[in-house]
């Protein structure tokens, strides 16, 4: 009772304490090298694998420990009473303690690994089948993916089946040889009472005592089964756990800048297994109070820039921050100095509220309200029933993408950061809305640093100066009239929006 008790208290505890230790191990990950694991295969490992491992302590750890102590007292004790029922004994417990939790071991090895794989695939499929049930369905394939996901779940039971199997052959084999012992003590243990070298009143407690014995040992063979089960998920949790970040803060480093000027000199970075770099030898500088414009077409490199910036990942070549290398910060003290409107806004399944003062944990109503006025979107708001208070859903599925896309621009204007770092702000949004918006941020973004990426050129002239990517280089740059004047891609492209835009009116 006590050893049920203590490992049983100790094991929920490590398991509060194992979930924490994993997302630490996984913050740092973020966004780059968690890029490598499917989401459900992630859950699958906070979730599926941490409750795995609370079998290593009760089931495998603790059993052990136990059947040792019951055979080595119940051994001397029977020794004491005959020297032969202390030889017989043993001999049936490490058989039924060693051998068979051996080749359990060995026959269930392989049948735990692929258990574990087949549980992971399983929830890969059916976190995909969730996820985009509205694509599945609108294309007609929801029974398809249903079909795949159910033929995953046949795999995972049979590999449930193969598993209870072996385990009821352990039992059974377990029951026979743990009878088998007692029998053959009770045959070796009568001859001595009949000769009066045992006394016929400790007949009953020899047999029952090895009996009892028994208890200790038979939960080896499911605690060495139970071992490959907890080696397999420690194994994928650690491989998770042990991955190299892509970027790591410097041992010692430098306080918040005073002056958030940004300068490039011939900064290369490549995706892995990617055959090209997507930026390739970009120079530029970004001086503080300025707009400068990224502009160009898709797979240019303008969001990698942004990237890089905010130390996602990590570079060939020079990044400066008030005349320092960007790598002597803290990740954290160069994330403080940007406030973010990226292209795919991520909104918790929280309320409009939680959501906001994600960027200013300590702002007031009225600061929130504010934010949404600048963001055209304190009228939507007020309009719901529960204002405020309103849940958006997972991933905000309850709200438009523009709407979704303005609580962005809002919780970005919440934070009042020295740098507006935009990253496509005015997707998902009608014509009037993006004007109004564009107004609003031009207004912002006047007394700070402000790095627009967009492929949407309009409002174009305000800006202190664009820059034109292609193919991860710099092909241009300049101010508007300037770069019209060229006629280079920059031309072209505004031509061909504009050519675009009038024929949707």
């Amino acid at each position: 009772y006590a050893e049920r008790l203590s490992t049983h208290g100790v094991t929920f505890r490590l398991l509060a304490r194992l979930r924490t230790w994993f997302y630490r191990a996984l913050e740092p990950l973020a966004p780059a090298r968690l890029q490598t694991w499917h989401s459900g295969d992630l859950l699958n490992r906070v979730v599926g694998d941490v409750e795995t491992l609370q079998n290593f302590y009760v089931r495998v750890i603790a059993p052990p420990l136990s059947a040792l102590l019951i055979i080595l007292g119940s051994s001397l004790w029977l020794g004491h009473l005959a020297r032969r029922l202390g030889l017989i004994l043993p001999a049936f417990l490490l058989l039924v303690g060693v051998a068979l939790p051996w080749l359990s071991q060995k026959l269930s090895q392989r049948s735990s690994q692929t258990l574990i794989a087949a549980r992971s695939r399983l929830r890969i499929l059916l976190v995909d089948h969730v996820q985009g049930l509205a694509d599945l369905t609108a294309f007609n394939r929801a029974a398809a993916h249903r079909q795949d996901a159910l033929t995953q779940g046949m795999r995972y039971e049979a590999s449930q089946t193969r598993l209870a199997h072996q385990h009821a052959w352990q039992e059974g084999l377990t029951t026979l040889f743990t009878n088998l012992g007692m029998w053959t003590l009770l045959t070796a243990a009568v001859p001595l009472v009949h000769s009066g070298t045992l006394d016929g009143r400790l007949l009953a407690a020899a047999s029952l005592a090895g009996l009892a014995a028994f208890e200790a040992v038979t939960p080896l063979p499911q605690a060495a089964q139970m071992l490959a089960s907890s080696l397999e998920a420690a194994s994928r949790l650690f491989g998770v756990v042990d991955a190299e970040p892509a970027v790591h803060d410097p041992p010692h480093p430098l306080p918040a800048p005073a002056h958030p000027a940004l300068a490039l000199r011939r900064v290369r970075f490549t995706y892995p297994g990617s055959p090209r770099p997507a930026l390739d030898d970009l120079t530029l500088n970004l001086e503080s109070g300025k707009q400068i414009g990224i502009v160009g077409p898709s797979g240019a490199g303008k969001s990698t820039l942004g990237s890089l910036l905010l130390r996602f990942w990590d570079y060939e070549g020079d990044i400066r921050l008030d005349g320092h290398p960007l790598r002597d910060y803290a990740q954290d003290t160069v994330r403080r100095l940007f406030a973010v409107i990226p292209q795919r806004a991520y909104l918790f399944n929280a309320s409009i509220r939680e959501n906001l003062q994600l960027a200013r944990p300590d702002a007031s109503d009225e600061t929130l309200w504010h934010a949404l006025q600048q963001a055209q979107l304190d009228d939507f708001v007020r309009a719901l029933p529960q204002g405020l208070d309103t849940f958006l859903g997972e991933g905000g599925a309850r709200f438009s993408g523009g709407e979704r896309q303005r609580l962005a621009v809002a919780r970005a204007l919440l934070k009042d950061a020295p740098i507006l770092l935009l990253d496509e702000p005015t997707a998902n949004l009608d014509a009037l809305t993006e004007q109004a918006l564009l107004q609003t941020l031009t207004q912002l973004s006047a007394r700070r640093t402000t790095l627009w990426i967009t492929h949407r050129l309009f409002n174009m002239e305000m800006l202190d100066e664009i820059i034109v990517l292609a193919g991860g280089r710099m092909v241009e740059r300049g101010q508007h009239a300037d770069l019209l004047a060229q006629g280079g891609l920059y031309a072209r492209l505004w031509l061909l929006q504009r050519q675009q835009t009038a024929l949707e009116i």
